[in-house]
């Protein structure tokens, strides 16, 4: 017991040592797991917004192609005096020169290199002035039409050409970017029968 006038110990400076407050193991451990679960977490959500912004890229870019090659194909087709139905992934059209001559252009897919492509002349074979429009197509189909809008069964009645195609992106460890489009064309210049 302390003494008047001597000063009174309390048990936090018994022997001269202050009590120092620390952190126990449990909280410690509690702490540190539930860092980890906030880590993980934004780890997580940043992974796919990477993911997201991968594929966003890969839409823009698959956009552009599809505008670009509808483009090329508009010009070609609303021009045209002539159209060749070679197949449901394959067409030829004949173009009016300024001139005076006609030069043929022919719109193919190759289904196993999955690239639409044109090329100079009546053949899809050819290779000699072959222009790569798009890559990655996994389908494409052309169909003609005739002036009503419906399916031409000749190539004199065609006055219309619809053509449907869709592109695909891999996107490493996550789900693949698809687009599809579709639009259709009339041959201005071509006589309908």
């Amino acid at each position: 017991m302390a003494t008047a006038g001597s000063t009174p110990i309390s048990p936090a400076s018994h022997n001269g040592y202050r009590a120092r407050r620390a952190f126990t193991l449990v909280e410690l451990l509690v702490a540190v797991g539930l860092s980890g679960f906030v880590l993980a977490g934004v780890l997580t959500t940043s992974v796919h917004i990477m993911r997201s912004g991968v594929r966003l890229g890969h839409y823009a870019e698959m956009d552009t192609q599809v505008r670009r090659t509808f483009e090329q194909l508009a010009i070609d087709v609303k021009a045209a005096h002539g159209f060749t139905y070679n197949s449901a992934n394959d067409i030829t059209v004949t173009v009016a020169e300024s001139d005076g001559s006609s030069s043929q252009f022919t719109y193919a897919w190759n289904r196993s290199t999955l690239i639409f492509y044109r090329v100079t002349g009546a053949s899809s074979a050819a290779t000699t002035g072959r222009i790569q429009l798009m890559t990655g197509v996994t389908a494409l189909a052309f169909s003609p039409l005739t002036t009503s809008g419906g399916a031409a069964s000749t190539d004199s009645a065609t006055k219309s050409l619809k053509v449907a195609l869709t592109v695909a992106r891999a996107v490493t460890g996550a789900a693949r970017a698809t687009s599809t489009a579709a639009t259709t064309f009339t041959l201005r210049n071509k006589p309908a029968s």
